[in-house]
């Protein structure tokens, strides 16, 4: 017997906490109050949240659900339980009837041309709708940085402040009211979502189009704005929803169908497109196709098949494909490249150095891994407190979905946007420009040096490369007049590093460290990071600002009321913390000196701040996610270098070893905190499930339904139980036989066409229509409200419940 996500979350938590509910928790609380429903009595709706604010935030802050171990189940509380029950399930294996085995006869067996075409399909689209995101996002960020520099130096940094805030603002809050007005689903990354889809979660509108139109406006601005978020997990939700949209062919919100792709209305064929979305978001977001393939197995997919893989592979490869052809096809366009020339896409900046493994890396890799577990397990904990902060005052305020209270939650990321961008603003100035040891050699080139002395065996005491291509907050040098209180002062100068103008009576390129990091895009932050060869251009106290910065800022603009991912926050994080350990490293290496120096080749290049940032991306990501096969992956695709494998695992597993020891992994919480019935692979118990009986889990006595039943016996029966599944029986000599199984959803389609028709005669529901109500949550709630048609006109019950009606057996059979 297949049981709904109302009886069947209840029960999985009863039998993970030992809960025992009484006769009303028993009722569930579904979409509709009356019982005929599936509805609980109102004495069993979800209490109203108490207005104290005290109490609110008291409630919110005590030592609770966030540090639990992976080894322990989420214990959810009674109000919790009340919102799982309200979470219907998607049946993935339709119920064996006669009606269903009808149209499955109709469709063809064993052709997969059109599901290639599909999947292609998916990838290419995917592949575009992200390059036009990444164009909003560097238009956006280049227009709103630019300008403040060129205020800065042409002005005064009170009006670069103003400009800066007001376009900021202003982005936000356009993100901010697209999202609260139009379509509440888009907030956030809306991974979490996608995950309880895939899980066999019904969420109403995850996969609409006005979410996915919204999700990306909204994305583009907020990220552009240039707040502690990233586009990623935005991208991998629209990947979701396109993959679902052009797979059914139809849309329920606009109300058109094309009439193509019939056969893959239902929900086992969407389930595997929006797989194909997730992976192909990803595949776009980093370049990754195999990262994109391996996110979707070991993260989001509970189901998977061999065949399924190859397939998604293939959109993936579309999809990276699509990406980098449209990019470089825009730089063609502009002059700044050849169209195909795929090389201007590279995270791991080398300069003039090669790169080579050695055992002793492990050592810093573990001790990153380590620390990225356990600031991953703040991290996921602020998170998750910050979220229930958020909804418990926002409900202390009155503040909900539908009414006009709504619009105020706008109010907070605004707030926040002008607190981040005047700590942007105002924290570099207190770093001082410092000179880069660039210089211009006798050819007219510019040379950089690390700033290490030694040499180890290359021969001089410095180690001289080619000028980094990315941007630094270059510096121009202005002498004052003798007798001012100060000698110099530093005023920004260009886009990219250059020699200062003449005059100032040096060669010498100077910068703003901290301006660096947080004057540009979270991407091009995370590049500085990762570049090589590039030992001193950060030191510890512009790290540890950086850190401090994204680490409170992420943790607060997650969850806000507008679209946005952690995976740029949490790839800047890990860089942080990798790129320290790496720089104490450096300082160790030097201090023994000798053999220990750092070389540009030989055994050991492996000693640069740059490399270890990337094992920390890997391992604080890791230590937030859980993901281990696929970010390592996605980590060694983007840096284009498998000499950092062996470092990477290592960081990555003791990272996630650490977090899962205290916390569940981020999404996992996010969900718990959603009361999303999420249900884990393995779920954990004291005892082996092969020693828990079946009977545990199931109810006693069975309600069954015959071939032939009176409407009004059907309705007493749905009116006496709260569970969807309902086995059809027929008698026999030799007892009762099983024949097939009804959902109330279909029995519900029945009555309602009775009740309409004011006969049963003829009565018969197509497969399609019941199926479509089945996997589409826009027609189930639309059809709950149809039903209700079935509660008030009751009285044509009794005209019809004179003579036996073959109600099932009109509706196809069994």
């Amino acid at each position: 017997m297949a049981l709904g996500h109302n009886a069947h979350a209840t029960e999985y938590v009863q039998f993970q906490t030992g809960f025992q509910p009484s006769d009303e928790e028993e009722d569930g609380a579904l979409s509709s109050d009356d019982p005929l429903l599936g509805g609980a009595s109102s004495s069993s709706r979800l209490p109203a949240v108490s207005t104290n604010w005290r109490k609110a935030w008291r409630a919110t802050f005590k030592r609770g659900p966030g540090f639990e171990s992976t080894r322990v189940n989420h214990q959810f509380t009674a109000d919790e339980r009340i919102k799982l029950n309200n979470v219907e399930s998607i049946d993935y294996l339709a119920p064996n009837s006669a009606m269903y085995r009808k149209w499955l006869y109709r469709q063809p067996h064993r052709r997969y041309w059109d599901r290639w075409i599909m999947m292609g399909t998916i990838g290419v689209v995917t592949g575009l709708v992200a390059h036009f995101l990444y164009v909003i996002i560097n238009a956006a960020a280049a227009f709103k940085y630019g300008t403040t520099r060129w205020l800065i130096g042409h002005t005064n940094m009170g009006v670069a402040w103003l400009f800066n805030v007001v376009v900021s603002t202003v982005m936000v809050l356009l993100s901010s009211v697209m999202v609260v007005g139009w379509a509440p689903e888009a907030i956030g990354s809306g991974i979490p979502e996608v995950m309880a889809y895939l899980n066999g979660c019904m969420l109403p509108k995850v996969f609409n189009i006005l979410t996915v139109a919204v999700k990306f406006l909204s994305c583009g601005l907020a990220v552009g704005s240039g707040l502690p978020v990233g586009p990623e997990g935005p991208l991998i939700h629209i990947g979701a929803a396109l993959g679902s949209a052009l797979s059914q062919g139809h849309s329920t919100t606009l109300g058109f169908s094309t009439g193509l792709f019939k056969r893959f209305r239902n929900p086992k064929d969407k389930r595997d497109f929006v797989t194909a979305g997730v992976s192909v978001g990803v595949a776009a977001a980093f370049n990754a196709p195999i990262g994109g393939l391996l996110f979707a197995f070991e993260e989001v997919a509970s189901f998977w098949q061999h065949s399924l893989g190859w397939q998604v592979f293939f959109a993936c490869m579309c999809a990276t494909l699509t990406l980098n052809l449209s990019k470089s096809a825009g730089r063609a366009i502009l002059g700044g490249g050849h169209f195909g020339w795929f090389d201007q896409e590279v995270t791991f900046e080398q300069v003039g150095m090669s790169f080579s493994s050695h055992i002793l890396a492990v050592v810093p890799a573990a001790l990153i891994g380590a620390l990225a577990g356990i600031l991953a397990i703040l991290f996921t904990v602020l998170n998750l407190k910050v979220v229930r902060v958020r909804d418990a005052l926002l409900s202390a305020a009155g503040i909900s979905g539908g009414s006009l209270r709504a619009w105020r939650r706008c109010i907070e990321p605004v707030v926040l946007t002008v607190l981040y961008v005047t700590l942007c603003m105002v924290t570099p100035l207190f770093f001082p420009c410092t000179p880069t040891e660039c210089f211009i050699d006798d050819g007219g080139e510019m040379q950089c040096e690390t700033g290490l002395s030694g040499g180890g065996g290359v021969g001089n005491t410095t180690i001289p490369t080619n000028a980094p291509s990315l941007s630094l907050y270059t510096c121009r040098v202005v002498d004052h007049p003798a007798g001012s209180n100060s000698s110099t002062t530093w005023i920004p100068h260009g886009d990219s590093i250059m020699p200062d103008l003449p005059g100032n009576g040096t060669k010498t390129v100077y910068y703003n460290q901290l301006a660096t990091l947080l004057f540009a895009t979270g991407e091009d932050g995370i590049k500085h990071l990762f570049a090589r060869g590039t030992h001193r251009r950060f030191n510890y106290g512009t790290l540890a600002v950086m850190f401090v910065t994204y680490f409170l800022g992420a943790a607060v603009f997650a969850g806000s009321a507008i679209s946005s991912g952690l995976f740029v926050p949490m790839l800047m994080i890990g860089a942080i913390l990798g790129r320290t350990v790496g720089l104490i490293t450096v300082d160790v290496a030097q201090s023994l000196g000798g053999s220990w120096s750092v070389e540009t080749f030989g055994p050991w290049t492996w000693i640069d701040p740059g490399a270890f940032a990337l094992v920390g991306a890997g391992a604080f990501m890791g230590g937030v996610t859980r993901l281990t096969i696929a970010l390592a992956v996605i980590m060694i695709e983007i840096s284009s270098d498998v000499h950092m494998l062996l470092p990477v695992l290592v960081a990555i597993m003791t990272a996630k070893w650490v977090a899962d020891a205290v916390t569940h992994s981020l999404y996992h919480g996010m969900l718990e905190v959603k009361c999303v019935p999420f249900l884990t692979p393995e779920p954990t118990s004291k005892y082996s499930l092969d020693l828990i009986p079946v009977s545990y889990v199931m109810r006693s006595p069975v309600v069954t339904l015959k071939p032939r039943m009176k409407v009004r016996e059907i309705t007493d029966a749905l009116r006496g139980v709260s569970h969807n599944g309902f086995p059809v029986v027929r008698d026999s000599p030799s007892g009762q036989l099983f024949v097939g199984l009804l959902t109330r959803s279909h029995i519900m389609a029945l009555l309602q066409r009775i009740v309409v028709a004011g006969s049963t005669e003829g009565m018969e529901v197509g497969w399609v229509e019941l199926n479509r109500k089945m996997m589409d949550p826009v027609m189930a709630q639309r059809s709950v409200h149809e039903q209700q048609l079935v509660v008030l006109t009751r009285e044509l019950q009794a005209s019809l419940a004179g003579p036996s009606h073959d109600v099932l057996g009109g509706a196809g059979g069994m």
